[in-house]
């Protein structure tokens, strides 16, 4: 191995540019999870991107204490971390928005399912002025008669 693929390998900006591909692996295949309904397999992934992302915040550091960019090598590494790192930021704005459209989803399929539970049960739960809760079912409004049979 020559000294400049020594310093290659070695060099901070290089493997924030390896992480930063992963990183952006890693969320790729955490929205086809998503998309091809396999939430769960997204357990397997979280322990990989955690690695990645300590990871990458180290070699930010590195570099950030080294001087910077501007002490990080020749112009085509640094124009390869800019390419690499725009990638990734487009990458992790469609996955917020697409994690946030799927919550979003979520969230109205379990309030529309309650309130149709609560339709069908008769139950209508919801804070009244004493902000106690106030029970608006046909059974709360029911009052007990007892008939006395003895004549």
């Amino acid at each position: 191995m020559t000294q400049e693929q020594l310093t290659h390998e070695h060099n901070p900006v290089s493997t924030l540019i390896e992480i930063t591909k992963q990183l952006t692996s890693v969320l790729n295949e955490e929205m086809e999870c998503l998309k091809s309904k396999r939430p769960s397999e997204i357990k397997d992934l979280q322990e990989r991107k955690n690695i990645l992302t300590a990871s990458y915040y180290k070699e930010m550091n590195t570099i950030k204490s080294n001087g910077g960019l501007a002490s990080a090598g020749n112009g085509e590494i640094v124009r390869t971390l800019k390419k690499v790192s725009r990638f990734f930021q487009e990458t992790l704005e469609r996955h917020t928005r697409y994690i946030k459209a799927k919550k979003e989803l979520t969230e109205n399929m379990i309030k529309e399912i309650s309130e149709e539970i609560s339709k069908k049960n008769g139950t209508n739960t919801k804070y009244g002025r004493n902000a106690k809760m106030a029970n608006n079912s046909v059974a709360s409004r029911t009052t007990t008669m007892a008939i006395n049979q003895t004549v």
